[in-house]
């Protein structure tokens, strides 16, 4: 049989209803996840783990919900880097989880409070998936509940923490599910849901999108391979599946292409830098209780790809004899993978990069580490469902629970370290607003009826730091300032043009975007360079009207009215 249960479980299991496992599931992962990640659940609404990736993320799930309900067509057309179009695509787009956190913005949750529900999401429903899984492949409740652990709290995540789009890997475990439920069953709902799970991890992470279709195709085609007459007849849901999340996909992938007229792709000094060495996969994150001290050696930035004492233990349990097909297509999977994560370190990415367009727009192929992980947890499945009916039976819930307790311990990082974010705008944008004859107040709504926005450039401009797009989910004007995974010639242009501001010869570079507003933020600039800069520019009082100087931050943020007709 494709699920590849045979001979792992000899005695009678706990076998809850689906429904009831998926429910204690939930809520043992919820309380799991509020322990591992704390204190993340006492600062929900403003702690982020850094201000760089988290806000650009925020802003890209605001942005979506802003757009989306009244202007689809231009839900990609962001509000920065103006007059730049498809700027959401100059990173991840987050479709997904934006429409699925979309109702809670128009409820008025925060933004932050948004990201973060979903970034804690992301860690229950992929433990909850795993677990489906591993029960799936098993028929061990319990081995999918321990496995589910060490999938959730894979070390790789927390090295990640600060990267929202490769945290959303819940997709993963739940098409892996499909797959195998569809080769064994058949039926076409399978193949939908196969479909589906697949096209949401497209909408939320390409990266994530490209590592999951290569594994699926490698561990699907080595079992359709080891059993051809099932191949010719589960075409029809394999089909349905394929064109299900190529529809999904689409307007992603199109974008994205659009978009390479502006960003480029990749090149293999990118990809270089990128790459895993065999001797990263002894590393741990840097805040692992257990693994942090011996494995640091081992380590390079973005390349901690170790998963865990635990789960390397109990997959070489898994592979102990009698084999099956599934363990056998797992570890073809964890193989292929593991090569395509040492990119040009060897050799199977280098023909995928030049060969594959999708693969050319990976900067750090060591990602796809991620996947070893996910099929050395499964093949840890297998083993736990081996070891636990050895024990005697009254002893049984005691030795799940003992190694439940150790795979956490395994997985255990120091508190993280959070940053707390303004959780109002400055009220320097709603000055803005009324300048413009519109209403203070902006909704994450937008309406047809909805003013033209300004054209805002902010000082000062800046490639690190994407807290004024995080501002600008208050606001929604055109911003000229940007952050992302992609910066336009056009912004570093303008970059090296606005030096001097606020100098006369700087002007033109302003025109020419449409720039009608300009704000100088003090708290952004070091002592000095903000008294200089708006003496310049009160200076100029035929070129730059003061609308309002107002405190933020134990400094302060004047915003102008820059008028170009005095120009001609």
């Amino acid at each position: 049989m494709a699920g590849g249960r045979g001979a792992v479980v000899t005695v009678r299991e706990w076998a809850p209803t689906t429904r009831r496992y998926v429910l204690l599931g939930t809520v043992l992962y919820i309380v799991l996840t509020a322990a591992v990640t704390y204190p993340q659940v006492r600062l929900m609404r403003e702690g982020v783990n850094d201000v760089g990736d988290p806000l650009l993320n925020t802003w890209a799930l605001a942005w979506v919900a802003h757009q989306l309900p009244f202007a689809p067509a231009h839900v990609f057309d962001g509000n920065i880097f103006h007059p730049e179009k498809r700027t959401l695509a100059y990173s991840e787009t987050l479709l997904a989880p934006a429409v699925i956190g979309a109702p809670l913005l128009y409820a008025g949750a925060g933004p932050i409070l948004v990201y973060n529900l979903l970034l804690f999401a992301s860690f229950v429903f992929t433990g909850l998936g795993m677990a489906l899984l591993v029960r799936e492949l098993t028929g061990h409740a319990v081995a999918g509940l321990i496995a589910g652990t060490m999938c959730a709290f894979l070390p790789y995540r927390f090295d990640h923490y600060a990267h929202f789009q490769l945290l959303q890997m819940q997709w993963i475990p739940l098409a892996l599910w499909a797959l195998h439920r569809l080769l064994n069953d058949g039926r076409l709902r399978y193949g939908v849901a196969l479909g589906l799970f697949v096209g949401a991890q497209g909408l939320t992470s390409m990266y994530n999108a490209i590592f999951l279709g290569t594994f699926l195709a490698v561990v699907g085609g080595v079992l359709l391979a080891l059993d051809l007459g099932r191949a010719r007849e589960r075409w029809r849901p394999i089909l349905a599946s394929m064109v299900i999340a190529g529809v999904l996909v689409s307007p992603v992938v199109i974008v994205h292409a659009r978009a390479r007229d502006v960003v480029g792709e990749r090149s293999r000094g990118d990809a270089i830098g990128g790459s895993a060495e065999w001797k990263n996969f002894l590393a741990a994150p840097p805040n692992s209780y257990m693994h942090a001290r011996w494995s640091r050696s081992f380590g390079d930035a973005e390349r901690k790809l170790f998963p865990g004492v635990m789960a390397l233990v109990c997959a070489a349990i898994g592979l102990w004899p009698p084999w099956n097909r599934v363990r056998a297509a797992y570890v073809v999977g964890g193989l292929v993978s593991a090569q395509i994560a040492l990119g040009l370190n060897g050799w199977l990415f280098g023909l995928l990069f030049d060969y594959v367009l999708p693969f050319r727009s990976l900067r750090v192929p060591a990602r796809m580490g991620m996947m070893v992980s996910i099929a050395v947890v499964v093949l840890a499945g297998y083993g736990i469902a081996r070891l636990l009916p050895h024990v005697r039976a009254s002893w049984r819930p005691a030795a799940a629970a003992v190694l439940g307790a150790l795979v956490l311990l395994d997985s255990w990082v120091a508190p993280l370290s959070l940053r707390r974010v303004a959780t109002t705008a400055p009220e320097t944008y709603a000055d803005l607003r009324r300048d413009k004859g519109d209403p203070p107040e902006v909704s994450f709504v937008r309406r047809l009826s909805d003013p033209v926005p300004a054209v805002l450039l902010e000082f000062p401009i800046s490639r690190e730091d994407p807290t004024l797009m995080y501002y600008s989910t208050f606001h929604w004007q055109q911003l000229v300032n940007g952050y992302s995974g992609f910066f336009p010639l056009s912004y570093i242009e303008l970059f090296n043009q606005t030096a001097a501001f606020p100098d006369p010869s700087t002007d033109g570079a302003l025109l020419r975007r449409g720039v009608r507003y300009v704000t100088v933020h003090g708290e952004m600039m070091r002592e000095g360079e903000y008294q200089r800069m708006i003496a310049a520019i009160d200076a100029r009082p035929n070129d730059f009207r003061l609308i309002s100087r107002r405190p933020w931050h134990g400094s302060e943020i004047s915003l102008y009215y820059f008028f170009p007709d005095m120009k001609q």
